[in-house]
């Protein structure tokens, strides 16, 4: 066999195949936070996007109608009901984006982190996750719990 068919052999054994080259949520990577980060700020993204516009939608039209029906529909939405509900996932998804957000930033632009590059070997496990890097997601997933916890204190006890 030639150098180029063990190279192109090799290079084969360490796909992580069809699937997950169209779906990268798809990969199934046991024991990666890291991962579990990506999917969920995804997710977060998405659900932020969904929640900016039908909040833009239905805050527009009371407001185009005059304050009295801004005033109607304040008061109708006020109180726990299923749109505090929602309210309160919509600042939690805000709470993990943003922090994992300036995570992200930090270890990005500003190289916080990343440490030597190793030769990889599979199972692939990336350097640069395993010291500084894993504490600040640590970090960022328990701010985004205490946030999300003060938020849905103000929400639901003082609201």
């Amino acid at each position: 066999m030639s150098v180029k068919g063990r190279f192109l052999g090799r290079m084969l054994d360490n796909r992580l195949g069809l699937k997950a080259s169209i779906s990268p949520w798809a990969v199934n990577a046991p024991n990666n936070p890291e991962r579990l980060a990506f999917i969920l700020h995804r997710i977060t993204g998405i659900l932020l996007a969904g929640f900016i516009t039908i909040h833009i939608i239905s805050t527009n039209t009371p407001a185009r109608a005059g304050w009295e029906a801004w005033v109607e529909e304040v008061e109708r939405l006020s109180g726990i009901n299923i749109i505090s509900l929602l309210f309160f996932i919509a600042m939690g998804a805000l709470a993990f984006h943003s922090i994992n957000g300036i995570r992200l930033l930090l270890v990005e632009f500003l190289a916080l982190g990343i440490g030597r590059p190793e030769k990889p070997k599979p199972p692939y496990i990336p350097p640069s996750f395993k010291g500084l890097q894993r504490t600040l997601l640590y970090l960022a997933f328990a701010l985004s719990i205490i946030v999300w916890i003060a938020i849905g204190y103000v929400i639901f006890l003082m609201g």
